[in-house]
């Protein structure tokens, strides 16, 4: 893969929808190398992704672009430095027979990089499966966890329904897309009011897509008892795609949600009917999964491009959360708090992962990283997961790696349905 492909590839699930004055300063950097690096100016992207890796705390894709400039020019140390950094991050990627590392081949430390590389690919599997479900084309996406009536609720954005999965095993359609609801993303449980609320979107993803819908996305809750619809929100049409995806509940019943193509962070305060701006447009570039603070005062947000940032519910500030220099952080789709852990969902890089994360005291801080899972039989691309009590619940082997650039989910004969896996902690 050439230097361009590399730094291509670190932007290509970003979206240009936001002004170059709404970016933050490390992308402007990654912009700037990338606008160089194609042009084939290395002196002057040299110092902007050092910038990056610098402002970001540790970036992967920085580091390995980096080590590639250093190996044209020939400078075997710090083309070694870098590489050696890369391969800490427990990422893979496959040197041997690269043409940029040509005069490295051979040398004692780059032979030892090579093997940590290849060792990061093997899997680690810890992670048993819980339940199969029999439709490879449910491309599943969240799950939540129903209490009271012992089922898990699993939404399927190219069904366009939510189905229920109840302790024996049986699977029965929950709910169905009606007028106003598309492909289902996002699922919480509101124990307290009854109520389940998911995200819907109409994407070329779900099956019978009408392309009069495009830009449309809403926010739905349902009584959980029936099953009918007993709100609905729409994010109004600006003429652009967008898709309120993920979601989280604060303790009051407010619904924290985010929308991972325009970038924006909402708010859904009880008996509200819109949606209140948290973050706008472009603050984000694809804002994942939010996570309510220990003291309710933040949302910490998986930010698919970087990594986890903390957003100030009052004032709207929005700040990074530290972290070890060789945790690539970037490709969180799923995030969960459990105390003072975070269990981090990462489809992201290569190889998949799932992660736990230590915070500090503040929860302005990772202060370690463990993987949990990687590259498992049954892991395939993950998304979303759910506490049970102690054991963590995830999809593993979505159908997200088969969704087309088109976005066109491809079913082939042998494509194996979803799991839900669980994690004993």
């Amino acid at each position: 893969m050439s230097l361009a492909i590399v730094v291509v590839a670190l932007l290509a699930s970003w979206t240009a929808a936001s002004s170059s004055a709404s970016q933050p300063d490390w992308y402007q950097h990654l912009s700037i190398a990338r606008a160089a690096i194609a042009r084939d100016d290395l002196d002057a992207a040299l110092p902007e992704l050092l910038a990056v890796d610098s402002l970001v705390g540790g970036h992967s894709g920085a580091m390995l672009a980096l080590a590639q400039i250093a190996a044209r020019r020939g400078a075997k140390t710090t083309a070694l430095r870098h590489l050696s950094d890369f391969a800490a991050t427990g990422v893979t990627r496959h040197l041997r027979g690269d043409t940029t590392f040509a005069l490295l081949e051979g040398d004692p430390t780059f032979e030892a990089i090579v093997a940590r590389l290849d060792s990061n690919a093997t899997p680690i599997s810890k992670a048993e499966v819980a339940a199969r479900f029999d439709d490879a084309g449910l491309l599943a996406e969240d799950l939540a966890w129903d209490g009271r009536r012992r089922r898990f609720l699993v939404s399927s954005i190219h069904r366009r329904k939510i189905v229920a999965l109840n302790a024996e095993g049986v699977i029965i359609d929950f709910a169905n897309a009606g007028p106003g609801t598309w492909g289902f993303y996002g699922l919480a449980i509101d124990a307290a009011r009854a109520r389940l609320w998911a995200t819907t979107a109409a994407s070329p993803t779900s099956e019978g897509f009408d392309a009069a819908d495009s830009g449309r996305t809403a926010i739905v809750a349902f009584d959980l008892s029936t099953a009918k619809p007993v709100v609905r929100v729409e994010l109004p049409r600006d003429g652009a795609r967008h898709v309120l995806g993920d979601l989280t509940l604060g303790r009051d019943g407010t619904v924290y949600v985010t929308e991972s193509l325009g970038g924006g962070v909402y708010r859904l305060r009880p008996g509200k009917s819109t949606l209140d701006t948290l973050a706008a447009p472009g603050i984000f570039h694809s804002p994942q999964m939010p996570v309510v603070s220990s003291d309710g005062r933040r949302l910490l947000i998986a930010e698919y491009a970087r990594g986890i940032a903390a957003l100030e519910i009052g004032s709207g500030r929005v700040t990074w959360l530290a972290k070890p220099r060789t945790l690539a952080s970037g490709g969180i789709d799923g995030l969960y708090r459990d105390g003072r852990k975070l269990i981090a969902i990462q489809n992201g890089t290569t190889p998949h992962r799932v992660l736990e994360l230590t915070l500090d005291p503040s929860e302005t801080r990772i202060t370690a990283w463990q993987v949990l899972e990687r590259a498992s039989e049954w892991l395939g691309e993950p998304n979303h997961g759910t506490f049970v009590g102690k054991n963590f619940y995830f999809i593993g082997n979505s159908g997200w790696d088969r969704v087309s650039d088109a976005e066109i989910l491809e079913t082939p004969a042998d494509a194996r349905p979803p799991v839900l896996l669980r994690l004993q902690r």
